[in-house]
């Protein structure tokens, strides 16, 4: 039997929903294509140091020069991968569409495990706030949390606000997201593409994988900067499919190469119960 799939259309299917199923990446810088590498190997991500502050000019003294200093911001290239198998008298006479079923699938997985490794990556942000509930927030633990960017919370550099789904519940009941306010937009705590309203101007979107710490039992929030969190890809999903013919199905295999990391320590705020 001929195959089921051109993979080449097929991968273009898979990469469509899965670019509408991320949400963390959707925060995240993707900079391009990882060159000369392999899995397993190690990629630095650009993440530099900030230079001194600037200094009054004293006639006759030169002022202290700062070099652009990089630290040493390396992640490890992974290969993750889904495999369906697809049996063409499924294909041929069951009800649904098992071709149309298995991409979206398989980028829901994709993107999901993007996503967590994403929030891996948020989670070793040095900036932590305390939440006074395992599985709720409040608008001044928000605001408590981006006093930790200092004088330096314009909504434009925000990338959005991170919650748990057990988390959004809060938002609904919260004043300050759903009222009148000058901080808020009208029609809060409809979910579209992930994002559930804007809090100050900063888009809220809910998340569950990876935003829950099932070993403590609290959900984790994060408030993300732009240019905060970055991937790298080797490549567009790949797919090929197998034929198994003595069984009459096609297995269709997926994979994906890519590393991600935190490139801005300052650029993350973590929100949780436990913060030690």
């Amino acid at each position: 039997m001929a195959n089921l799939i051109v993979p080449a259309v097929y991968a273009g299917l898979v990469r469509e929903k899965f670019e509408g199923k991320v949400k963390i990446a959707g925060l995240a810088t993707n900079l391009g294509i990882l060159k000369n590498t392999t899995v397993g190997d190690t990629v630095t991500f650009p993440k530099f140091k900030t230079i001194s502050d600037c200094e009054e000019v004293v006639k006759g003294k030169q002022s202290t020069i700062s070099e652009l200093e990089q630290t040493s911001s390396q992640a490890k290239i992974k290969m993750i991968d889904k495999i369906v198998r697809v049996y063409d008298i499924d294909d041929m006479t069951a009800m649904g569409n098992h071709i149309e079923e298995a991409s979206k699938q398989q980028a829901i997985v994709f993107a999901r495990k993007l996503d967590k490794d994403l929030v891996e990556e948020a989670l070793t942000s040095p900036l932590k706030s305390a939440t006074a509930n395992a599985k709720a927030i409040t608008a001044d633990e928000i605001n408590q949390a981006l006093l930790l960017f200092g004088d330096e919370q314009d909504t434009d550099e925000m990338a959005g606000i991170v919650v748990n789904s057990l988390v959004a519940s809060s938002f609904y009941n919260m004043n300050e997201f759903v009222t009148s306010r000058t901080d808020t937009m009208s029609g809060n705590g409809i979910v579209r593409n992930g994002c559930i309203g804007f809090f100050r101007g900063i888009p809220v979107f809910m998340a569950d994988h990876g935003t829950y710490d099932s070993t403590k039992n609290e959900a984790v929030s994060f408030i993300i900067k732009k240019n905060s969190l970055a991937y790298m890809e080797k490549r567009d999903i790949d797919i090929v499919e197998e034929r198994e013919e003595k069984l009459h199905c096609s297995d269709i295999v997926g994979d994906y190469i890519y590393a991600c990391k935190l490139i801005n320590d300052s650029g993350v705020v973590v929100l949780r119960k436990t913060i030690a």
